[in-house]
């Protein structure tokens, strides 16, 4: 079983060699970069430096785009949002947006650039996490609509509605595989489709393109039984099996509350039991620092840490 970690970064490289150090000590297989659009303009030492300092002790980078277009994850402040508003979102009423839409060629073209960037500095592997479906109607979603359906988007009832944009998400994440197969043969191309999301997981899995796909089962803060999760674990193991894809699977290392620690532990015995292909955590050091930081870090980090050690002594 490969494990890896998910990593804020930061731009020092002295602190990266620490950090790397920390993550090779408990085994760990990948680093998963969350990095921001900032990361490519100003604050570039984590995606500069991180490729070499990760493997040189033997730990595989691979990208996440945290926050970019202000669709997934933390840090939502786009500047090629501000610097390009024709790129954001419309509402059903044409009211404005603040996030980007991925159908839109620009932002599809932006992203494509951060994949050639990541990639020529040497990551391993691209990261589409969580891409779900937008309530967008931009020039760009009504033309597809128009295209797949032959009507006007505003029109489309609930059921249609929901098929659209489940394809327009799927369309996405096909195109990108596509792209960096194309360009970027040895990137391994990796998905997070959420469970809220289940409904796409069998289209993700058809994705020729796409090597690896998984699922963020965050159960930590609520009173589910964490057994409960395994038949979702298993259908999407199944699924991967079918297709040859690489199966992941992420625990929650993240906003995780105080009482709630254990629950960590728990959550990451049963994903260990599951035996996926690769378990991931999310975030390194119970993302210390961020909105999104564990009410106590160190101690949410501490569970993680056994799980990602138990991970390996089961291996």
């Amino acid at each position: 079983m490969r494990t890896g970690v998910s990593y804020m970064g930061h731009h020092n490289p002295r602190h990266l060699k620490t950090d790397m150090a920390d993550l090779k000590s408990l085994a760990c297989d990948d680093v998963l970069l969350a990095a921001q659009e900032n990361d490519f303009v100003h604050m570039t030492g984590k995606l500069t430096f991180l490729p070499g300092i990760a493997r040189d002790v033997g730990i595989r980078p691979v990208a996440i785009f945290w926050g970019a277009l202000n669709l997934f994850g933390g840090g939502r402040s786009s500047q090629f949002l501000l610097e390009n508003p024709s790129g954001h979102q419309v509402r059903r009423d044409g009211s404005h947006h603040p996030a980007g839409c991925y159908v839109n060629p620009l932002c599809a073209e932006r992203i494509r650039q951060m994949v050639d960037r990541i990639a020529e500095l040497g990551f391993e592997g691209y990261f589409i996490d969580e891409p779900r479906p937008i309530d967008c109607y931009c020039a760009s979603c009504r033309e597809m609509y128009e295209t797949w359906y032959g009507g006007d988007l505003p029109e489309a009832d609930a059921p249609r509605l929901a098929e659209f944009r489940g394809r327009c998400v799927m369309h996405y994440v096909g195109e990108l595989a596509r792209y960096i197969k194309t360009n970027h043969a040895g990137l391994e191309t990796m998905c997070c489709l959420m469970p809220a999301d289940r409904q796409l997981w069998a289209a993700a899995a058809e994705v020729a393109e796409l090597d690896n796909l998984g699922t963020d089962i965050y159960w930590v803060n609520n009173d589910r039984p964490v057994r409960e999760a395994e038949p979702m674990v298993r259908d999407l193991a199944g699924l991967c099996a079918r297709h040859g894809k690489t199966h992941h699977e992420w625990l929650q290392c993240w906003h995780v509350r105080a009482g709630r620690e254990d629950r960590v532990r728990l959550q990451g015995d049963v994903l260990i039991r599951q035996r996926p292909d690769a378990l991931y955590v999310w975030a390194y050091e119970g993302q210390i620092g961020t909105v999104e930081a564990c009410d106590d870090p160190q101690l949410a980090w501490s569970k993680a840490r056994e799980i990602l050690l138990q991970a390996k002594e089961q291996s």
